[in-house]
């Protein structure tokens, strides 16, 4: 019995191609977009980390004002956290950053993690040779040992177990190495080297403490609300404590993968509402067509009602349609949701120019797999239970005396309204959140950074401390890096800065003369980025000067103290008076002798990081590197030959210079400033492939819906012809049947959309107005669209005569 109705359902199938093959592509649609969604965010956001009880490990960051910053705490705050909080242990601190290693081949820059002793206890993991480092090792000026991973080892040591006890120049001081951890192991993110923290969170001084971030190990009978509501309790304490440095400033805990998300949680959400809205919205319209079709062999059913066939036996015949239809569609959105993990994996690597996030591994999962059975499963019951039930549970002695006409009509009226309402409803949310992200987008990608970035090579440098441990040793080194490159012919003008516009910088409390500050409140002096940079860089970036002067060789010299600002500066503090000539200091921890800085100049604002996260961020000002010279560096080149040859002559001098000294991160300008927004990019074409996959759904059902409704209504409509009704009054009904239709789903889903529109645009910055401006366009066209979908099938019967009407049923 069950192969015979395999047989009659496969039958119905072929004997209309296009009807299913419509909606198997339909039904693919909606499963594999929403399980991409789904699988996409559960990688990044949500999997547990492949270690022991992966799921317990979280970490501790700081948030300022109020909002989840992600930067990192004082290693003093952090101690008062470990010591005064129940919930969690194995508590243990950490910091990344770059380091130069020097081997046979020259010297490389590899991501380094400084932590404490138990950074590899925290995820169960022991080295695959050798040992992770101790106490006695982690205090300052003990012996410099070094654990490396499974690939520097494979790669500088060939993969011998000899490799234990041998040295490694690390920053130009040897350190010992004293182990090797497993394949693919890189905790916290993209470790390629752990060394340890060596400062002592209990002795140390807090103004010269290290800032990290924490680890640690959940209790299972704690939650991560409440150890948040603890933490906060022991930042208040220390607040009350040192009013002046932790004013403002908290922490809190979170997952190890969800502390990057931060105050982001609002994309993340309306994320997840799109992948599910798309999955009802191709299920709407699957269940719109099979009850189509349902309503077409209403009659049929009925028949077989009457003649004593049992309604489990028709369900069941009906539903086996959908769930034919459902499972290869099934399969289909397998292969969509393959192809969009593994582009995906493609495309995530190009959010940095280092590894991605060690558990960035995109593909199809057991979590993927369980979620499309379940989706498969839920679109059989949306699209076939639900029509199976309707058509076999009326009454067949009206379906039988009336044929299909008004009992088709009366039958589905109510069901075709709600179609309609829901079809509206997803389609605005969908296209709302989906045009504020592309807005924001768009205004990232045309963002003025300040400068112009075009025909130039970048390049970073870190100097190290033991090599270059006096100002007077820097600053020789950068005047002698500057003049090398300036002398040769690859390279046309050379830019040197703590921080190229494009790239994130220092951030820095100051005091402007004459204005009254607290000094038990560090938030009261106003912060900005605070950048060094060589004299003539700002003018070949192309930075504009708007009043006074840039840098000149009066202003070189560690004793001297001169400072150029941005137009956002002087906006935000000296709106009505003439920057020129003002003082400002950067309040440091001992203000017994504060260095008055004079602004000489006022040029443009310069975005410093990403255009999103530039919105409310402070102004900038720069200082000649001369005067305050640092370790890192961005280094900028304009480019008189080709790409390959500027690194050469960049390799060069550096070789010549310092051969343990190396250039890394090489690329042009353009590429970096373009990494910046990567990631919005990349989110924008996901939001806008799920906007386009509303649209044509949302689109083809409500036409097929309103088709469905006016042709139900087609006779009423020959009757009303008959009777005198003029065509403007038969179609101004109908248009008001779909208007009505349009309010009922538009409102609702106005609200919505705005709702997610509104979450994002606090985020990216987008101001009310432009909200509400994507927001009016988008009522505009959805309304078009239904009103066109309600006149299109309304002016074609209604052209027809009355006796065509009544005789065509």
């Amino acid at each position: 019995m069950v192969l015979s109705d395999i047989k009659y359902t496969l039958r119905l199938l072929l004997k209309k191609p296009g009807f299913s093959l419509l909606t198997i592509l339909v039904m693919a649609t909606g499963i594999g977009l929403s399980v991409y969604m789904f699988s996409f965010l559960n990688t990044m956001l949500f999997k547990d980390l492949p270690f022991e009880n992966g799921s317990k490990i979280v970490q501790i960051s700081a948030s300022e004002g109020g909002f989840k910053t992600g930067d990192q705490l004082n290693l003093s705050d952090y101690h008062e956290i470990s010591t005064n909080l129940q919930g969690l242990t194995e508590f243990g601190g950490y910091t990344s950053k770059s380091v130069n290693v020097s081997g046979r081949d020259g010297v490389r820059r590899y991501s380094a993690t400084l932590a404490e002793p138990n950074i590899f206890q925290v995820t169960r993991t022991k080295p695959a040779l050798g040992r992770g480092f101790n106490d006695v090792e982690n205090q300052p000026n003990s012996e410099a040992v070094v654990v490396i991973s499974h690939d520097l080892w494979e790669n500088r040591f060939a993969g011998a177990d000899s490799v234990i006890g041998e040295s490694l120049k690390i920053n130009g001081t040897p350190h010992q190495i004293i182990g090797v951890m497993p394949k693919g192991y890189s905790f916290p993110v993209r470790a390629e080297l752990w060394l340890p923290l060596k400062q002592n969170r209990s002795t140390v001084n807090r103004n010269q403490a290290e800032h990290v971030y924490g680890l640690a190990r959940l209790d299972d009978s704690a939650s991560v609300e409440q150890i948040n509501l603890d933490i906060n309790t022991v930042m208040q304490r220390l607040s009350e404590r040192y009013p002046k440095t932790n004013t403002g400033i908290s922490a809190y805990v979170d997952t190890f993968q969800m502390a990057v998300v931060g105050d982001g949680l609002t994309v993340v959400y309306s994320m997840h509402i799109v992948a599910i809205l798309i999955l009802i919205l191709a299920s709407v319209n699957v269940a719109n067509l099979m009850l189509a079709r349902a309503i077409e062999r209403s009659k049929e059913t009925a028949i077989r009602v009457a003649l004593g066939a049992p309604k489990y036996r028709l369900v069941g015949q009906l539903m086996l349609e959908s769930v034919l239809i459902c499972l290869v569609a099934g399969l289909a959105a397998l292969g969509l949701i393959s192809l969009g993990l593994s582009l995906t994996e493609s495309a995530t690597a190009s959010f940095s120019i280092d590894k991605p996030p060690f558990w960035w591994v995109f593909g199809i999962d057991g979590f993927t797999i369980l979620l499309l059975v379940m989706f498969v499963v839920l679109t059989v019951v949306l699209t076939g239970l639900i029509p199976a039930l309707k058509n076999t549970g009326g009454d067949f002695n009206a379906v039988l005396r009336d044929g299909t006409r008004g009992a088709t009509s009366k039958k589905t009226g109510r069901i075709n309204k709600l179609l309609v309402i829901g079809e509206i409803f997803i389609s605005m949310a969908v296209l709302i959140a989906a045009a504020v992200i592309s807005f924001a987008t768009y205004k990232a990608t045309e963002a003025d950074y300040g400068a112009d970035t075009s025909g130039k090579l970048v390049s970073d440098l870190i100097l190290t401390e033991s090599k270059y441990a006096t100002d007077e040793q820097k600053v020789q080194f950068v005047q002698s890096l500057e003049a090398n490159l300036k002398n040769r012919p690859e390279i046309d003008g050379v830019m040197i800065s703590s921080a190229l516009p494009g790239n994130y910088s220092d951030r820095k409390n100051i005091a402007l003369e004459n204005r009254e500050y607290s000094d038990t409140d560090n938030t009261s002096y106003p912060r900005v980025n605070y950048i060094t940079a060589t004299v003539g860089t700002l003018q070949n970036l192309g930075v504009s000067l708007l009043q006074g002067r840039y840098f000149d060789s009066s202003d070189k010299g560690l004793g001297k103290n001169s400072v150029v600002v941005t137009e956002s500066f002087v906006a935000r503090h000296f709106k009505d008076e003439d920057p020129l000539g003002q003082r400002v200091r950067v309040v440091e921890s001992d203000d017994s002798q504060p260095n008055w800085l004079q602004i000489v100049g006022v040029v443009e604002h310069t975005i410093q990081g990403s255009p999103v996260d530039d919105v409310g961020k402070p102004p900038t000002m720069f200082r000649p590197y001369s005067q305050d010279p640092g370790t890192q560096l961005n280094i900028a080149m304009g480019m008189q030959a080709g790409e390959k040859q500027v690194t050469d002559a960049l390799r060069q001098v550096m070789l010549s210079l310092d051969p343990d000294l190396p250039a890394f991160s090489i690329e042009t300008y353009d590429e970096t400033v373009s990494r910046n927004i990567a990631p919005l990019r990349f989110g924008s074409a996901i939001f806008l492939i799920f906007g386009i996959a509303a649209v044509v759904l949302s689109a083809s059902g409500i036409y097929g819906v309103m088709s469905n409704t006016v042709n139900a209504k087609a006779q009423e409509i020959g009757v009303k012809k008959a009777l005198g009704a003029s065509d403007d009054r038969i179609t101004r009904e109908l248009l008001w049947l779909g208007f009505k239709h349009l309010l009922w789903g538009g409102i609702p889903g106005l609200l919505v959309g705005c709702a997610m529109g509104f979450g994002m645009s606090q985020l990216f910055g987008i101001d009310g107005s432009s909200l509400l401006i994507i927001a009016v366009c988008l009522v505009l066209i959805i309304s078009t669209a239904v009103m066109f979908a309600t006149y299109w099938p309304t002016r074609k019967v209604v052209r027809l005569e009355p006796a065509d009407i009544l005789r065509g049923e």
